[in-house]
C-alpha cells in the first residue's frame, strides 16, 4: 500500500452500529504492527488520536493504529458501571471484529497486534490482557489498572508482556486500589486492582522470575514529577512486564498538557509529567515483544 490513509470505518455489531478510526502510513510495514488504541471515559477515538501521539510514531516506523469508539464514550470494562456494561455491550467481541476487519484491507503481523488506552481504556486494556492474549502480543495499560471483578478470573491463553504507566498522586484511579473516583455517569464506584497487585498478577501468568528490578529515569525537566520503571523479567515467552510510576503524576497521559486551561486540568486530574513520553515508551516495549510464535517457539 502507498499513500498515506486516514478512514473512519463502521461495522455492525451487536445489532449496533460500531465505528473505528485508522491511520495508515505512507510507507506501511509489510506485514504491518498494528496497535489499537481505546479512548479514556467520556473521550472519542478523535480526541485520542489527538493526544496519543501515536499517528506521528506510525508515520515514522510504519506500524497501522486503529482507535475504536466505545457505547455512549465508555468501555465494558469489568467494572460492571460503565454505560457499555449496563448495555451489555461485548466489547471484547467488537474488538476482535475491528481487527478482523484491519486484516482483510491490510496485511497485518498477527504476532505484532497490540493494545492500549488510558482510564477507561486502561482498566479495558487489561481485559483484553486476560480474555484476549491469543490475539495481542502485548497490551501497554495507562492510568488504569484491572477492575477488581475480573481478578480472580483472569486466564490469559497464553503468556502477553505488559508495559503500564501510571501517575502515583492520580486522583481518580487509585494507587492502592478500591473505588475508581472518576464521574457518576462514567462508572464511579467501580473497584479496581492496585497498581502494584496489577503488575505482580502479570508477573505471575507470565512466570517472571527476576525482580521487579528498579530503577530511576533521568529528569528531563524538574515539573514535581520523577519516574520509576519497575521491570519483572526471567518470563515465559520472551514476555516481561514493565510498569512506570510516576511520582507527583495524576491521571493525565503523559506529557500531554491541556491547549487551553492547564491550571483548571491541573487542579482536576494532577500533573501531567514532563519526564516521560507515553507513546514512546508503549511503542519501544511493544515493538521489542512480539508474541511467542514469532519470537521462536
Amino acid at each position: 500500500m502507498t499513500g498515506f490513509l486516514f478512514a473512519v470505518i463502521h461495522l455492525l455489531s451487536q445489532g449496533r452500529d460500531r465505528r473505528y478510526i485508522i491511520h495508515v502510513p505512507a510507507h506501511v510495514a509489510s506485514p504491518a504492527a498494528l496497535v489499537v488504541v481505546f479512548h479514556g471515559g467520556s473521550s472519542t477515538p478523535e480526541s485520542m488520536e489527538e493526544v496519543g501521539g501515536f499517528d506521528a510514531l506510525s508515520d515514522r516506523e510504519g506500524f497501522i493504529v486503529a482507535y475504536p469508539a466505545g457505547i455512549e464514550r465508555t468501555w465494558n470494562d469489568g467494572r460492571g458501571t460503565t454505560e457499555a456494561a449496563k448495555a451489555g455491550v461485548d466489547d471484547v467481541a467488537f474488538v476482535r471484529q475491528v481487527v478482523r476487519d484491519i486484516e482483510k484491507y491490510h496485511i497485518i503481523d498477527p504476532n505484532r497486534i497490540y493494545a492500549s488506552g488510558p482510564s477507561n481504556g486502561g482498566i479495558f486494556s487489561n481485559r483484553l490482557g486476560c480474555e484476549a492474549a491469543d490475539l495481542f502480543a502485548a497490551i501497554g495499560p495507562v492510568i488504569g489498572t484491572l477492575a477488581s471483578n475480573l481478578a480472580s478470573g483472569c486466564h490469559p491463553a497464553r503468556p502477553i508482556a505488559v508495559v503500564g504507566i501510571v501517575g502515583v498522586d492520580d486522583p481518580l484511579m487509585p494507587f492502592a486500589g478500591g473505588g475508581e473516583g472518576g464521574p457518576h455517569h462514567l462508572g464511579r464506584g467501580g473497584r479496581v486492582e492496585g497498581v502494584r497487585a496489577t503488575q505482580q498478577m502479570w508477573a505471575r501468568f507470565d512466570s517472571c522470575t527476576k525482580g521487579p528490578a528498579i530503577d530511576a529515569l533521568h529528569k528531563k525537566t524538574n515539573d514535581g514529577t520523577s519516574v520509576t520503571r519497575r521491570t519483572y523479567s526471567g518470563c515465559t515467552a520472551g514476555t516481561e512486564v514493565v510498569w512506570y510510576e510516576i511520582e507527583g503524576g495524576g491521571h493525565r497521559w503523559p506529557p500531554r498538557l491541556a491547549t487551553r486551561g492547564e491550571a483548571l486540568a491541573e487542579k482536576m486530574f494532577g500533573k501531567s509529567s514532563q519526564n516521560l513520553d507515553a507513546a514512546e515508551s508503549l511503542w519501544a516495549f511493544f515493538k521489542a515483544h512480539p508474541a511467542f510464535s514469532a519470537a521462536g517457539k
